[in-house]
């Protein structure tokens, strides 16, 4: 309920400022009746949403929490769009009022004509509707198809028995209000034509913990050659890890904390790790990531192949030193904006690594952008089940 809380804040506060916005800086459209109530329904939207969200979740009813969550989810993302676009549009309208204020008051002629006012005051309109529009399409593209596609990856020096072996990564499935098990089943059913080797699950499993032993079933019944195995998210620790362990602990799905197993490939050796989660939002961990890699890999005496589960990217530059030739991540969700294959926030944190492929020597990290996400939005970064099928450089 604190959660709730503070997304109700936020989200009340934003919406207030949209439409403080709105009267401040766009008064022609303020004075428009139906620009003006939709302005103020908004917030109004979002206490409704928040109301059935809070009651739903106070008396376990997902009847009443998953409409809540998806009403208040949409007045945010328009809220924000409206927010972020009004600024810009005020200052179109204030130059057009400096237009008029010049073509009224001065006798000489001025380099500016009405078309050119029209021009502004059409762009002064289109900034808030692409806004808009934009947040309406990642919104409805959240609820859309899982991507479940391969995705070649190169490797150094990859024996030949590993060449072409394929690896289902699952992250960030969040079960629980967007994203169900019958979502799960039919990754798991598309995956199954494209014949992985393995299946390995890097955190944030269900956020509705009465749905994860399902879940792990629906895994284990994959029959993936060589197993499945998963590792922590900090949304384990958010909803009781301890009880997430028991729920694995009676399941065939094994979970790696700070531990792993052995496997072999043809004649290859193959180690399969994963580490704990800070749990923590912030900075990089970077001396908990040394002492959990520390302690994982403590845990073979395999010098060959190695793979890292962990759930957040930030564990690659130590992986990375230490030799390990495949890191698979999640937690991030590439941003949840994207183009281009890539997050729209890695020029700003580019050492995060949001999503996609990247190399450090001879080492690689795939961040998955998640099977499911616990904020529906999804622009140009759709969420996905890769199946990483190791290549021969």
């Amino acid at each position: 309920m604190r959660f709730i809380t503070f997304v109700s804040i936020v989200t009340l506060s934003i919406g207030l400022l949209q439409v403080f916005l709105l009267w401040a800086f766009n008064r022609d459209w303020w004075r428009k009746p139906w620009i003006r109530r939709t302005s103020i329904i908004l917030p109004i939207a979002t206490l409704l949403g928040m109301g059935l969200w809070g009651l739903g979740e106070y008396w376990q009813n997902d009847w009443l929490a998953r409409p809540g969550m998806v009403i208040t989810a949409l007045a945010f993302v328009l809220q924000l769009a409206l927010l972020l676009s009004l600024p810009i549009s005020g200052v179109f309208h204030l130059i057009n009022r400096g237009i008029d204020f010049l073509v009224r008051h001065r006798k000489t002629d001025t380099a500016v004509d009405s078309n050119r006012r029209i021009i502004l005051k059409g762009i002064a309109a289109a900034i808030p509707l692409t806004a808009v529009a934009s947040a309406g399409a990642g919104f409805t593209r959240s609820f859309g198809s899982i991507n479940v596609d391969l995705k070649p990856i190169a490797i150094d020096n990859l024996p030949a028995d590993l060449d072409g072996y394929r690896i289902l990564h699952l992250s960030d499935t969040h079960l629980r209000h967007y994203t169900t098990l019958d979502d799960l089943s039919d990754v798991l059913e598309q995956a199954h034509e494209l014949k992985p080797n393995l299946v390995l699950v890097t955190g944030d499993v269900a956020d509705d913990l009465h749905q994860l032993p399902d879940a792990l079933k629906l895994i284990e019944q994959f029959k993936a050659p060589d197993g499945q195995f998963a590792t922590l998210g900090n949304h384990e620790y958010f909803r009781g890890v301890e009880q997430v362990r028991q729920i694995f602990d009676r399941s065939a799905v094994p979970l790696f904390v700070n531990d792993g197993t052995n496997l072999t490939v043809g004649s290859t050796p193959i180690f399969i790790g994963g580490i704990d989660d800070p749990r923590r939002m912030g900075a990089k961990e970077t001396e908990f990531f040394q002492r959990t890699i520390d302690d994982t890999l403590g845990k073979t005496t395999n010098s060959g192949f190695k793979v890292l589960m962990s759930h957040r990217p930030d564990a690659f530059d130590y992986a990375a030193s230490q030799g390990i030739s495949l890191t698979l991540a999640g937690h991030t969700h590439g941003g949840q904006i994207g183009f281009m294959g890539r997050s729209v926030f890695e020029t700003y944190w580019s050492d995060r690594y949001l999503w996609g492929e990247y190399r450090q020597g001879r080492s690689v990290l795939y961040t998955s952008s998640g099977v499911g996400h616990w904020f529906p939005f999804r622009l140009g970064c759709p969420p996905e089940a890769p199946i990483i099928e190791l290549r021969r450089a």
